[in-house]
């Protein structure tokens, strides 16, 4: 029977990673995917031929240089754009853009408030402070590989000493970042509707949570994990692959192939083999089983445990508890071909932001009825756009002279309060998008070569993630850190011997590209390094 030292199910971002520090070890790795393409949610899509980006995400971010740099990325050809931070325009025609030159962003801001302006500097050492302390606590494992009570203990310890060293003013910032809502949080330093806008619309993409709930102002300081904190003094910038997504998968596939790794696409793994609760290999759609030491899921932890193992073989409780983790789809993504460049009158002349993003927002109630919509499980009526138009600073990703722009609509339910969706509902939100997007480019609709709209129901479908949730598990505070994938088991290891979770599913979620499958395969080196 075949056998390897890892099996890595998914050729997703996280599962590539996670696949390329393990053969970097030394490690005999096998990759497997059921689709025919790799890349998971980043799985490269050609909408139109010549037009490329991602089916499912939007194809901004990128990986942590310290995973890059490990992984010697730059080596099979990697590389990446910065571009400023994006701009959101808003429905009375007024806008806000992010720069990286602080002096630029400052005046920016004069124009809706000069107090803000002023204001500008404490928010952004408050936030630089606030993504310093989290960023060690997302970079690791959320526990050791080692199990027990010892093991758990010896994690909130180090915790507890973490959370000591802080003055008491320290602590209680750090409280109000992650107990207040985001609107009350950034009323603390800015006057304009606009502007707190702009930071709480860019802050909650793809969160299960409104601008005024509990817990989201804790989403401020993600955008301000990767800044280098230098003298520029502006707004995060935003990071693509040249190439897009394509190159970045491209070039992990390259790394894991160069340490003698091997990657099988259209290989389906159905069940998993365990034996007194130790997982012993795999078994494809085509009945082949292959054995492995361990073996690691890029899936969402649902389908990871509930689709993969006969539910007899799982400890007592387990079932429930995974049962009990909530996902939920909160996007749909919109993926169009431009036959040129469009226009917007209402920005500056080449306005350098629009590069890095464009956000159609609306003031925070207006954002807190579209939250209100989704929970109720209504269409969406006034929802937030994140748009990139990647292709302005990376032409290669469309013809010459041609576009392609990528968006995810916020706030979309995967079901509907009074029945599914429909053809008739999905070319309502078509139309709801295309109008939105003419209100700020006049005529855009007639520089539309294709355009497509996929729900939440249509990712789990296409790409089996559960309720198309694009973070695999909502990001709330109970579902973070040791209580990620769910509480008491925080972390890649799992209650089953030589199973692990690399998907951000596990600590820690979707916040920083790549850590997820980087964690997991840092616990898989140091539990064979304990056992040898």
């Amino acid at each position: 029977m075949e056998r390897h030292d890892a099996i890595v199910i998914g050729a997703g971002l996280n599962g590539l990673v996670a696949a390329a520090y393990l053969a970097r070890a030394g490690l005999d790795v096998l990759v497997l995917d059921r689709a025919s393409a790799p890349g998971g949610i980043l799985m490269p899509h050609e909408i139109a031929p010549g037009f490329r980006l991602p089916r499912y995400t939007l194809g901004s971010g990128g990986l942590p240089p310290r995973i890059a740099t490990d992984l010697d990325l730059a080596r099979f050809g990697l590389r990446f754009i910065r571009a400023d931070g994006g701009v959101t325009c808003f429905a009375d025609g007024r806008h806000v853009a992010n720069y990286r030159d602080g002096l630029v962003h400052r005046r920016e801001l004069a124009r809706h408030s000069r107090r803000d302006a002023d204001t500008w500097t404490r928010y952004r050492r408050d936030m630089l402070r606030a993504a310093r302390g989290l960023a060690p606590l997302l970079a690791r494992p959320a526990s050791g590989p080692a199990r027990g009570l010892l093991s758990g203990l010896r994690a909130r310890l180090a915790l507890a000493d973490r959370l000591a060293e802080l003055p008491a003013s320290g602590m209680a910032d750090m409280l109000r970042l992650w107990t207040l809502p985001a609107s009350e949080f950034l009323d603390r330093y800015f006057e304009s509707g606009h502007v707190k806008a702009h930071l709480a619309a860019a802050a909650l993409a793809g969160s299960t949570l409104g601008p005024s709930s509990p817990m989201s102002a804790a989403r401020l300081a993600l955008a301000w994990l990767s800044e280098p904190g230098d003298a520029m003094g502006g707004a995060p910038d935003t990071l693509m692959p040249h190439g897009g997504a394509a190159a970045l998968v491209a070039a992990l596939m390259d790394a894991i192939r160069a340490k003698g790794g091997t990657i099988r696409l259209e290989a389906e793994v159905t069940d998993i083999l365990i034996k007194d609760r130790k997982v012993r290999g795999v078994e494809l759609a085509n009945g082949e089983a292959i054995n492995a030491d361990v073996v690691l899921s890029g899936l969402d932890v649902k389908r990871s445990f509930l689709s993969l193992f006969r539910w007899k073989d799982l400890p007592d409780g387990l079932v429930e508890r995974i049962g009990r983790i909530r996902m939920k789809g909160v996007a749909a993504k919109v993926n169009i071909a431009l036959d040129s460049m469009p226009d917007f009158p209402g920005l500056p002349e080449g306005c350098p932001s629009l590069g890095g993003g464009l956000r159609l927002a609306n003031t925070i109630p207006a954002m807190d009825r579209a939250f209100a919509d989704w929970r109720e499980r209504m269409p969406p009526r006034d929802p937030v756009f994140d748009m990139l138009i990647p292709s302005i600073a990376d032409p290669s990703l469309a013809p010459p002279g041609k576009h392609v722009l990528s968006a995810l609509v916020q706030f979309v339910p995967e079901e509907l309060h009074d029945g599914p969706w429909t053809e008739e509902r999905r070319d309502a939100l078509r139309d709801l998008v295309t109008a939105r997007l003419a209100s700020v480019s006049p005529g855009i609709e007639t520089r539309i070569l294709a355009c497509e709209v996929l729900l939440p129901g249509d990712i789990e479908n296409e790409i089996g993630l559960t309720g198309g949730d694009l973070a695999y598990g909502e990001t709330t505070l109970d579902q973070l850190f040791s209580n990620r994938p769910f509480p008491g088991q925080g972390g890649a290891a799992t209650p089953l011997r030589n199973f692990y979770l690399c998907s951000p599913s596990a600590h820690p979620g979707p916040f920083v590209m790549g850590a997820p499958g980087a964690n997991a395969a840092a616990e898989v080196l140091a539990t064979r390094k304990g056992r040898a």
